[in-house]
Formats: structure tokens, sequence, C-alpha cells
């Protein structure tokens, strides 16, 4: 009797869990963030809903969208017609590196110059070009953002976007630097020439602070060739206003005519280099760090033949421990003063740091050449050795530590703003 009431009971239990049982609930497919490259006469942006994706930013410059699919789905995006190319999105970040980390300073202490400024010779020149140009040199800071309201560098600061999440944002909650690392670089290249602080190598050119790395000092390679067209179509949005044909160094245009970038990563995606190829064609000097691995050869986007890969040394003018091989030029990246967030002083270092003392020249350079004669230099190439371009002047004029020539722990040497502007103004 027992038994059949045991085996009675656990059937009605079962019974009970069969009706009440609540169905299991698939689990969402993960999202991914890819790009592809597009054949814009057969694309369809419909056809990618069809597959749950979702179009988040797609290129004016290069043939290519950022598109956010479920992983198990990017096999069918590679099949859509127009679709020619998918890649995945990779992670980028700055190049701050190497003991001590921060040095803190008090509040507004009266200005000094900062060792790397003077070790490029960047105050010799300032009587002939600080970087003014009547608002046609702008250098284009893609990091962590900026402080814009930081009484150094806010006079400085024309325009500011985000561009995180491939949302483009001009909100300045959205590009405040969270970090510290895009206000250090900016201070770097352009912080004023007063009584405060510090002063950078052209401290009287245009800043435009383009946050593609978030408050981490990380970020993606779609965020950054996002960034790198945003400076190129400038605030108005617009390639070439006036239709010239001209857009680098065009005062009815305002693209960047510099573009700095203290970061780096270890993929090499088509998409971003097609962008930078593109920024090149249009005339933008490319400057990027070569990385802080140690590693026998830049990082990317550095090490692309488009960019200025800059390598770090200190005081002594020894090569940087971390500076990676191969640079094009080295500057100044140790124990570097400069601007921080909250009104604040830090000594960072890193090719990061040399970077912006690389920019800041090359911006030197062609506002010297612009108000002289109404254009700017072209970009150039690596094995450049004349005074007609702007990598052939820094090549030309840098000190030539290494073996003579190119080598692979200098490039061609640290560079000189004072010799750079006399060989640009002839």
């Amino acid at each position: 009797m027992n038994r059949k009431v045991t085996i009675g009971s656990l059937m009605a239990l079962l019974l009970l869990a069969a009706i009440f049982a609540v169905p299991a609930v698939a689990e969402k497919p993960e999202t991914i963030r890819v790009v592809a490259h597009i054949d814009r006469g057969h694309f369809k942006a419909d056809a990618v809903k069809g597959i749950g994706g979702k179009i988040v930013y797609e290129f004016k410059l290069i043939d290519a969208v950022v598109i956010d699919i479920p992983a198990n789905a990017v096999g069918k995006l590679a099949k859509l017609d127009g679709v020619t190319k998918v890649e995945y999105d990779h992670m980028a970040q700055v190049y701050r590196g190497g003991p001590p980390w921060l040095i803190s300073q008090p509040t507004q202490p009266a200005q000094t110059v900062p060792w790397g400024i003077e070790r490029v010779q960047a105050p010799t020149v300032w009587s002939i070009t600080d970087g003014s140009s009547n608002g046609v040199i702008e250098v284009a800071v893609l990091d962590t953002g900026a402080d814009w309201d930081h009484p150094d560098i806010a006079a400085n600061i024309v325009w500011g976007i985000s561009t995180i999440g491939g949302v483009v944002s001009t909100d300045p909650a959205d590009w405040y630097d969270g970090n510290g690392h895009g206000t250090h670089v900016i201070g770097t290249i352009a912080a004023l020439n007063n009584d405060i602080g510090v002063v950078g190598v052209a401290p009287n050119v245009e800043i435009y602070a383009i946050k593609v790395l978030d408050d981490r000092g990380s970020g993606t390679y779609t965020d950054i060739a996002i960034g790198i067209e945003q400076a190129v179509l400038g605030p108005d949005g617009v390639l070439d206003a006036d239709g010239d044909g001209i857009v680098v160094g065009d005062p009815d245009d305002d693209a960047a005519e510099v573009i700095s970038m203290s970061l780096g990563g270890p993929s090499d995606d088509q998409y971003l280099h097609d962008m930078i190829i593109q920024a090149y064609n249009y005339g933008v000097v490319i400057v990027a760090a070569s990385g802080n691995e140690a590693a026998d050869q830049p990082s990317y986007p550095a090490i692309y033949p488009e960019v200025i890969a800059v390598g770090a040394t200190d005081s002594t003018d020894a090569i940087a421990y971390f500076s990676n091989l191969q640079p094009e030029v080295s500057a100044p990246g140790v124990d570097i003063l400069s601007t921080y967030p909250d009104d604040t002083y830090e000594s960072l270092s890193g090719t990061s740091m040399a970077t912006p003392h690389v920019s800041g020249v090359v911006a030197l350079i062609q506002a010297a050449y612009y108000n002289k004669y109404g254009k700017v230099l072209p970009v150039g190439t690596f094995d450049d050795m004349n005074t007609n371009t702007i990598r052939g002047i820094l090549h030309v004029t840098a000190d030539d530590l290494g073996d003579p020539g190119w080598d692979i722990y200098y490039g061609y040497g640290i560079v000189r703003a004072d010799l750079a502007v006399q060989a640009a103004l002839g």
C-alpha cells in the first residue's frame, strides 16, 4: 500500500511539473562589431536588417560600413549582394608607458618650458611662427578627448567631438577627457605661451580634439577610422566646400592639416589603412606613436607607409627602453611635463609623449610655409631626402644620432623645429 501511494505521488508530481514547466529561453546570440567593405552600387542596407544586423556608421571617404551583427550571422553578411569583404573590429590603446607614470604638479604653477620643447628647439622659431595661420592650420588629436576648459589649452581647442561607439557627438560631455592622456598630448602640441604651467611646441596652433579612446585609454579601430574621417571632413562635415579640388591648406575648407595619434594596436585592418590612405592622398600629414612594446617594428597604424612613426628618447638623447624599433623619426618621450585634467600638470612617459612633439613641429613647418607662400607643403614619403616635402624636411634636419642616415633605433634622428622651419622657408 505504501509503495502504491509513493508511486502515485511521484506520478502526480511529474504531471504537475509537465503542466507548469516554463519553456527554456534561448540565449540571444552575441552581437559583435564588424566592417563590411561594399560596392555602393549593389549594397542594400535593408538586407543587413534582414539578417539581424544594424548599420552603425557609413563611411563617406571609403566604401565601407560599420555594422553590429549577431556573431552567427557574419557568414551571411559576407554573402550579401554588394559586400566584398568583412573584417572584425579590433582594439587599440594609448602608448603611455615606463615608470614613473605620474608626477603631480601644483595647480597653475608659473610657466616652465618642458625639456622636450627645448630639445626640439621650438622656442627659437616662435619669432617666425608659433603655429598661427589665420585659422588654416589645424592639428587633429585623436585620443582620449580633452579637458576643454583647462586654462593652458582651452583657447586653442576650436572643435571637439567623440566617435566612441561609432556615434559622432559634439556634446562637450562626450569628448571630455576622463583619462588624462589626450589632454597631456594636446598640451605638448599647443599649450599656450602664457604665464602658467607649460608651453607647447606650437603654442598658437588650432586643435581639433577628437575622442576615439575611452577613459580607460583603449578603443576600437572603427572609432579611430571614423575619427580620421571626421578630421578630414572638419567641423562643417564637407570634404571640399568650395569645389576647387584642394582640401588641406585651403582657407575655404576646414580639414585638419595634421593628424596626431598617440595610440596603436597589433592588428592590420584594411579599412583603417584605407582611411589613412585617403587622408594622406588629400595631403594630411599623419603622425603616430611607434609603440611601447620594445618590439622590432612599429605597431599599427604607425607602421603604414603613409604614417610618420615616432620613437621616444630621454633627456640624454638615449632611446627609451620601451620604444619600438624602426621609427621614421624620434622625439622626447620620457618624463614629459604637460597639461592634465582638472587644470593640473603631470609628467608622463611613452612614445605617446614623443608623437606630439613631431606633430607640433609639422604644424610649425606648415604654418610658416603657408604664411609665406599661401599653400602647404606636400606630405612626402619615407625615403625623401629633400626640402620639398614635410617628411623630407624632417629627415634632413633631424639630429642624426645613430648610424649615418636612417637607422633602426633613431630613424632619421631627433626632430629639430628650428632647422625644419628654416629649411621650409629656404
